[in-house]
């Protein structure tokens, strides 16, 4: 039988769940005009998923929608590359001349590239080998020209904290500011992982892109909203969860939307394996324990790639959360001095490893976490 559960992909459909009051809100500032939208928060909160549902509803209100992973391009003369191949694929008019790039795009010229179907298409390659602020400039005002003040378009750039790293001394920042803030029709979404590096580029007034979009958080949903998602899911898969064995599945990953996902997949593959009908509180144990193993190759190969101040805050923070690392804590613990334990914090919630959850720090992973705690 097919599992109910999806954290491979994005979650969409009926494996999406909650975020009504947000998705609703996005789609009803993109769909009434201009507006630029910076969407953050911990890993594995559902931000991706989010933004495919809305784009996916944009899509169908008639706004097409262009998504670029910065994580994907990361050199400047790949994003102007690709992103112009993109945006050009998904904004310019069925019977748009050809000709007409060469006003738009100076710096690049079009070649005919064939998919693995043979069907014919439209790429870009640079056509000098220096990438320089002219050609940035022409490639980010390429959707707003296509459009020729006609109709709107979204764009999407996932990952985009990576984008301070295309240019030296925030290049990369100014030019693109400078280019977006005279679109009229075309508005623009923000996201990434390293959701206080992006937050940091969008607030600290001494940034190009300060005030330039609305910055929204995206927090876990309510644990009634998780706990109703995992009986639905298996309900529709026609397994039965009760609602105490549901909700120890939502506690036991601290109610994060991927770990959801992942749980209740393994779940439901042990359920199903055993050919019954009904989930029983063990099934979510051997789940748990089953997953905590999975990673260890990749935990122990992130834990060498860490300080020993760091590593010393990710065990202590994975047997016992706090608030602050006052003199009790840092003795029980072993941590050092507070410059040692502050810098090492800050590096660790940067990275995305640690995060702040009911104000409290803790490990942002909880799989992690276990690791952490069986070390």
């Amino acid at each position: 039988m097919e599992n109910p559960f999806n954290y491979l992909q994005f979650a969409t459909g009926d494996q999406f769940y909650d975020r009504r009051e947000i998705r609703k809100d996005l789609r009803s500032r993109f769909l009434s005009g201009q507006t630029n939208v910076v969407l953050y928060g911990p890993r594995r909160y559902g931000k991706s998923s989010l933004v495919a549902e809305l784009v996916g509803d944009l899509e169908k209100a008639g706004i097409p929608c262009v998504t670029l992973d910065i994580v994907k391009v990361p050199s400047i003369d790949m994003f102007v590359t690709a992103y112009a191949t993109k945006v050009y694929r998904r904004l310019a008019p069925v019977k748009f001349e050809l000709k007409k790039l060469g006003t738009f795009l100076k710096s690049l010229r079009p070649k005919v590239t064939l998919d693995q179907t043979g069907e014919a298409g439209l790429s870009f390659e640079p056509s000098d080998a220096h990438i320089g602020s002219e050609a940035l400039t022409e490639v980010l005002d390429l959707p707003q020209k296509l459009l020729s003040g006609k109709g709107r378009a979204v764009v999407v750039f996932d990952e985009f904290q990576e984008a301070k790293d295309l240019l030296p001394n925030d290049g990369f920042e100014r030019i693109m500011r400078s280019a977006i803030q005279s679109h009229r029709n075309v508005s623009y979404i923000f996201l990434g992982s390293r959701y206080l590096i992006l937050r940091r580029m969008f607030t600290d007034h001494n940034r190009p892109f300060y005030k330039s979009a609305v910055t929204m958080l995206l927090d876990k949903p309510p644990v009634e909203e998780s706990v109703r998602f995992v009986v639905e899911r298996f309900s529709s898969a026609g397994k039965s969860i009760d609602r105490e064995s549901a909700e120890r599945l939502v506690a036991k990953i601290e109610n994060i939307p991927y770990f959801v996902q992942q749980l209740g997949f393994e779940t439901f593959r042990i359920v199903d394996d055993s050919r019954r009908k009904s989930v029983l509180p063990s099934d979510v144990d051997s789940a748990y324990a089953n997953l905590s193993g999975f990673n260890r190759d990749q935990y122990e190969q992130l834990m060498l790639s860490l300080s020993v101040s760091q590593k010393k805050l990710l065990i202590a923070l994975a047997r016992e959360r706090t608030c602050e690392f006052g003199d009790g804590y840092r003795k029980r613990h072993v941590l050092g001095v507070s410059s040692t334990v502050n810098s090492a914090k800050a590096k660790l919630m940067e990275d995305g490893l640690i995060e702040l959850s009911g104000g409290q720090y803790v490990v942002a992973d909880p799989f992690f976490a276990q690791f952490l705690r069986t070390t």
